[in-house]
């Protein structure tokens, strides 16, 4: 018994020994081992005997025909674990052709008709075993979808995300344990619903667009609101794929997450970022930032106001490529004490126009969340006009000092000067000899004592400035009355004259005489800085807006006046004090003519400025008021 259990057993049940001895010579070299039986009882007693691998029977046998035999073994309990053998008869045709059919459906694996030869039955066993092999692996494929058809189910029923599928006409088939999670609903109500009733009323265009693309085979990831109570608002994203079968687009399966708290977040995040940018923006101030390699990361508002580069010009340029190499170097320079804003630091700066402004300016490094160096923040301001504004008070506490000391000066040598005058006239007029060479001498005392009178009187109207007697002038009729004083000497150095007077020049409300002075001195100083000849220009602008503090200008309007020549220019050293007392650059100059203009502009209301370059000329700037509006 122990022997068979090892082996393959092929269980006959035939009366006929002969049949087993065709199969011992048909299956020789197989390892199959032969029982017999000769009547039905002793081969269903075999069959719980021997477990055979396949069940070979005669239908009619020593006392029961097959379908006796068939019938108790289909229908024993105690032949249930052995249902799975294959069970086969064969007979004459005439038993096959009246019991075959029934005996089929109760589960007979096939039937055979005599004769047939060794080999015929060789290749008949071969066959049952490979089918019983092929069945075998079925099941066993079988078992193992419906476990993985149990594993992908448990799957999705306990997936974090709400999965689902529709239907061709948008309506839920499947829904996942998820869905009362995400939207508050109970999914058992919701199956053969409509999907767009999910989704919230001002989103259910947008989903329905999502969903018609979907369904013409394109997947979609949009986002929308589950149709419920606003306070609890739910935002689901959706993947929506197309399910295809047999080449046609028969539904869709559908990926929804909870992105509440992500939008909630981002809203939050930009809310902020909006609010900081409208800060940054909002700033006066100029706002820089560059990264590690000196690019240029942002600009607010006001660093494009004062460095007149758009953010398109600027931002992703190195920052040398806007501002001059040395002053880009020296506004990221960091403070000595690390951790600390130099507050006082300033600097000039070339703008995208040529200007150049001074600015006061801070640096600071821009540090990322991981506490790393990022780049390099520098705040600014625009401080031209408080650098310009000092300098005017400094230059007119100057003035007011020396006009004092001018006063006191030239009233104490005035009278000295008259009592020498007064002595050297009266010894002239004791010689009685007219060409007595004492005379001479006289003479040249009288003259030094009047040079020195007329500079007594320059310090005079220096010191004690004639108040303006101001009406309403035509500029540049008062410059045809000075430059008829002086076309001859232009023309004796070969100076190139012009007059530009642009239309709408309004009368100025001036001093005739005093503004006549400083057309006259400042075309004079153009003429002696151009020996060698050149060109003097002189522009009339309408309406120019003056570049004065808000509170000097009174609601006034102006005119401008550029004088312009091409001489040899001033030194930029000499630029800050051309306008101060006695400054001068001429042999024989005594350094009052600008500072006696300045002192007449300022008390007209007026604006008096300076550029030039050594070598390429100078252009006076003249702001003149006109009549109040």
């Amino acid at each position: 018994m122990v022997q068979l259990k090892k082996k393959k057993v092929i269980l006959v049940i035939d009366p006929d020994p002969g049949t087993e001895t065709l199969l011992h010579y048909a299956l020789q070299g197989t390892g199959l081992s032969i029982v017999r039986a000769a009547s039905g009882t002793d081969g269903l007693r075999e069959i719980v005997r021997t477990n055979p691998k396949l069940i070979i029977s005669e239908f009619i046998t020593k006392d029961l025909d097959g379908k006796t035999i068939f019938t108790r073994f289909s229908e024993d309990p105690r032949y249930a674990r052995y249902m799975s053998t294959p069970f086969i008869f064969f007979s004459n045709e005439q038993y096959k052709r009246i019991y075959k059919d029934t005996l089929i459906e109760m589960g007979l694996w096939g039937w055979f008709t005599k004769p047939f030869g060794a080999h015929e039955m060789r290749e008949v066993i071969e066959n049952i075993f490979l089918d019983v092999e092929i069945i075998k692996k079925n099941q066993e494929l079988r078992q193992e979808v419906k476990r993985s058809e149990y594993r992908y189910r448990d799957l999705l029923e306990n997936a974090d995300d709400l999965i689902f599928t529709l239907d061709s006409d948008g309506t839920f088939v499947y829904i996942n344990n998820r869905f009362s999670a995400l939207t508050d609903k109970h999914k058992e109500n919701w199956i053969g619903h409509s999907f767009l009733s999910l989704i919230a009323p001002e989103d259910r265009q947008l989903t329905w667009n999502h969903y018609e693309m979907a369904h013409q085979g394109r997947a979609r990831v949009f986002e929308a609101r589950v149709d419920g109570d606003p306070e609890k608002e739910k935002v689901l994203s959706f993947n929506i794929t197309p399910i295809v079968e047999r080449g046609r687009i028969v539904g869709s399966m559908g990926i929804a997450r909870d992105v509440t708290d992500q939008k909630r977040m981002e809203k939050e995040i930009l809310d902020l970022k909006n609010f900081n940018e409208s800060i940054i923006q909002s700033m006066e101030a100029g706002l820089l930032t560059v990264d590690l390699e000196g690019m240029v990361t942002s600009l607010n508002a006001g660093a494009v106001k004062i460095l007149e580069y758009s953010p398109e010009e600027a931002v992703g340029k190195h920052i040398n490529d806007i501002l001059n190499p040395e002053q880009a170097q020296k506004i990221l320079s960091m403070p000595q004490k690390s951790g600390t804003l130099n507050y006082s630091r300033e600097t000039e700066l070339t703008t995208k126009t040529g200007r150049t402004i001074s600015i006061g300016f801070t640096s600071t490094n821009r540090i990322d969340n991981l506490n790393h160096k990022v780049g390099t923040i520098v705040s600014f301001r625009d401080i031209s006009l408080l650098k310009q504004m000092q300098t005017e008070v400094i230059r007119m506490d100057r003035l007011v000092s020396l006009g004092v000391l001018a006063s006191g000066i030239a009233h104490e040598i005035k009278n000295p000067l008259a009592g020498i005058k007064a002595l050297a006239q009266a010894c002239d007029e004791e010689f009685e000899q007219s060409d007595d060479p004492r005379k001479e001498y006289l003479n040249r005392i009288v003259r030094q004592v009047n040079r020195l009178d007329e500079l007594l009187k320059t310090f005079f109207a220096y010191a004690r400035p004639k108040p303006p007697d101001r009406r309403l002038h035509d500029l540049p009729e008062i410059l045809r009355e000075v430059y008829n004083l002086i076309h001859k000497k232009m023309s004796l150095t070969g100076v190139e004259y012009s007059e530009i007077v642009h239309d709408d020049i309004e009368p100025v409300m001036v001093d005739g005489q005093q503004v006549q002075q400083v057309f006259l001195n400042l075309l004079l100083n153009a003429i002696e800085a151009m020996e060698n000849g050149g060109r003097l220009t002189i522009e009339f602008w309408p309406d120019a807006e003056a570049v004065i503090p808000e509170s000097a200008k009174s609601g006034r309007r102006y005119v401008r006046v550029d004088v312009t020549d091409t001489g040899e220019g001033i030194d930029r050293d000499h630029l800050e004090t051309i306008f101060d007392p006695f400054f001068t650059t001429k042999p024989s100059g005594l350094g009052l003519g600008l500072s006696i203009v300045y002192r007449i502009i300022k008390e007209h209301g007026g604006e008096l400025t300076v550029k030039s370059e050594k070598g390429k000329g100078t252009k006076f700037t003249m702001l003149l008021p006109t009549r109040s509006v």
